[in-house]
């Protein structure tokens, strides 16, 4: 069938070569008509986190491991993991250095947290991170009597000193009952610190290689302690 050409049944026959430079063949759809099938709905069900799970979860994250590491570890999705530590709102923060640690230690219950933000150069949410972490705690206002101010500042030279008496009931003697509050100006200014006088003493004996209670002893009876 030599010069037989096959027209498909869908093509406009009337199409001219200059009716395809002013509009497009008209093509029939009957040959693209493919059956929809329904693809069956995945059911999820949400899986509540029980206190243990959330506990484990903690540990887990601050101990630094990756989230996908968690998800393994709990048999739960990356998802739900990521939601429960958006909803136990956990935080992470680069690591102290050695030095930072002792710092916090030793200046935790001294400084107020910005205060020791800024001497570490971290946040201030960093400090109460690694205190809560480490074990640090604040004494309550009613553990102290007097009350030791809250926001104390920053170590500077002092200016004036003075000694406040308590006449508490428990206390042995007056070096006992006695608290050296120190000022940054000679003036009326607010207590930069304070510290127990027998406290005080005691640092005096070790520094200075006396026996405990010398110091103590000399303020009380007056007599030079050898």
């Amino acid at each position: 069938m030599e010069g037989t050409s096959f027209i498909a049944q869908d093509v406009n026959l009337e199409c001219s070569f200059s009716d395809l430079l002013v509009r497009r063949p008209k093509v029939s759809d009957k040959a693209l008509d493919v059956e929809e099938v329904e693809q069956p709905k995945i059911k999820t069900t949400k899986k509540r986190w029980t206190p243990e799970e959330s506990e484990q979860l903690k540990t887990l994250y601050h101990e630094g491991k990756r989230v996908t590491t968690i998800a393994d570890s709990l048999g739960r999705t990356v998802q739900a993991v990521k939601n429960q530590i958006r909803k136990l709102k956990l935080r992470r923060f680069r690591n102290l250095s050695d030095e930072h640690i002792q710092y916090l230690k030793d200046n935790y219950w001294l400084h107020d947290v910005d205060t020791i933000a800024k001497r570490i150069q971290r946040k201030p949410s960093a400090v109460v991170y690694y205190a809560e972490k480490l074990g640090l705690k604040r004494p309550k206002l009613d553990d102290v009597e007097p009350p030791i101010p809250r926001r104390l500042m920053p170590y500077d030279m002092v200016k004036r000193v003075a000694v406040l008496e308590r006449n508490c009931p428990d206390s042995k003697n007056r070096v006992d009952d006695s608290v050296v509050i120190f000022y940054d100006k000679k003036g009326p200014s607010v207590p930069m610190m304070a510290m127990h006088l027998d406290e005080l003493c005691s640092a005096l004996d070790v520094h200075f290689g006396r026996r405990a209670g010398v110091t103590a002893s000399a303020l009380t009876h007056g007599y030079k302690a050898v």
